[in-house]
């Protein structure tokens, strides 16, 4: 596993929080979110990388209106959890 570290100018890090640790985590998951916008991330992938719990970050989408596909595969995986014969 590799560690990227990277510098935000002062003027840039304000928009995301007040202390270097507000700041590190909400540019992670500024990261997490575009990741899973752009189709690069699963939710729990994205999550993962936000450090925290998928349905925290599922709340986080929401709250975005960032839209969560739902695809026929996912549907009959669904399905066939529910114990419905497909």
């Amino acid at each position: 596993m590799s560690n990227v570290t990277f510098e935000i100018p002062g003027e840039f890090a304000a928009s995301f929080g007040s202390t270097e640790e507000e700041v590190a985590r909400n540019a992670k998951i500024e990261l997490a979110i575009e990741m899973y916008r752009e189709g690069r991330w699963s939710t729990r992938k994205a999550a993962e990388f936000a450090a925290m719990n998928r349905w925290q970050f599922m709340d986080i989408l929401m709250a975005r209106k960032v839209p969560m596909p739902y695809t026929k595969e996912m549907l009959e995986q669904d399905l066939k959890h529910a114990g419905c014969n497909l």
